[in-house]
């Protein structure tokens, strides 16, 4: 890889450290990461498009630096990677505030249509559909998830019949990622090439879900969030909406069906089941006397 990067963009490195197909290397005070993409063409030019502005402006985020061809992507043994100057290169958790740092920004994020995903209700049916598809063809092969798999369809199915009765018109786009996830770094955190574009409680919902699921108390920590965000009625109740929506469970799901870890790991949720539906029940409570939430029938039963 050494030579590739000296060939592709005249850099001479002497030490470079593989993680997966990540490639991190040092010259002088600069830190690079050269990594895989599996993004499309279309998709990796408007991030490199959408970072460029944002650097522009001043919002810190890793630098995506062409190659000698002037190119953004270059072919590997056939595989495409892209070479970044890095802003943040330390190995940080990232926490509730890095999270509101980017929210600010909202630089003509509506031309970005390629790396919009504020259309939850056709992202998340796609995504149930295919998943059963998955069930109906493996599922045997799985019987915690066959087991489990219903309960958190059902949930996800509230999630979108709230999300369709919910006006999104004072609910502004925003920089986004496509997942705020446990132990995830700073230097993940700013790369681009995780960028994406969605209303700004996308990666405050997450974060808390995750951090749920650390086994942290996050009500006193979200009460605090909601004080100081300045949200509109609108985004408290998308806020309300995404918390509801199990990504904790079908990101497991994914990992497990492509044999990345155990089927066991499933247990870390569905013993929380009850605990969870309780914090979503304080949550509900919490919100509503913000702003009004629609009714949702087994959260109010239990009441």
């Amino acid at each position: 890889m050494k030579n590739a990067i000296r060939y592709y963009y005249n850099l001479y490195v002497e030490n470079i450290h593989q993680a997966d197909q990540q490639y991190r290397f040092q010259i002088g005070e600069d830190h690079y990461l050269f990594m895989f993409v599996e993004s499309s063409l279309d998709e990796i030019m408007e991030i490199y498009r959408f970072s460029t502005q944002l650097l522009h402006y001043g919002v810190f985020c890793h630098e995506i630096i062409l190659n000698q061809q002037n190119q953004v992507v270059t072919m590997i043994n056939q595989k495409p990677y892209v070479l970044l100057k890095m802003y943040h290169y330390k190995n940080d958790p990232v926490i509730l505030n890095d999270c509101l740092d980017l929210t600010q920004y909202g630089i003509e994020v509506n031309k970005s249509d390629f790396l919009k995903r504020n259309d939850w209700y056709q992202l998340w049916t796609l995504k149930i559909d295919y998943l059963e598809y998955q069930i109906s063809q493996f599922g045997k092969k799985f019987p915690m998830i066959r087991e489990s798999f219903g309960y958190f369809v059902g949930l996800s199915e509230n999630s979108i019949s709230l999300f369709q009765q919910l006006s999104k018109k004072n609910a502004p786009l925003c920089i986004a990622h496509r997942r705020i996830y446990k132990n995830q770094t700073l230097s993940d955190f700013y790369n681009p090439l995780n960028f994406i574009i969605d209303f700004r409680i996308r990666d405050t919902s997450e974060y808390f879900k995750m951090r749920f699921f650390e086994g942290v108390f996050v009500i006193d920590e979200i009460e605090s969030y909601l004080k100081k965000a300045n949200l509109s009625e609108e985004e408290l109740q998308l806020f309300f909406c995404r918390m509801m929506f199990p990504t904790y469970y079908f990101d497991l799901y994914e990992k497990i069906i492509s044999r990345e870890i155990a089927e066991k790991a499933l247990l870390d949720i569905i013993d929380r089941i009850a605990e969870y539906e309780s914090f979503l029940r304080t949550l509900y409570v919490m919100i509503s006397k913000i702003t009004s939430l629609p009714d949702i029938e087994w959260i109010n039963k239990k009441m």
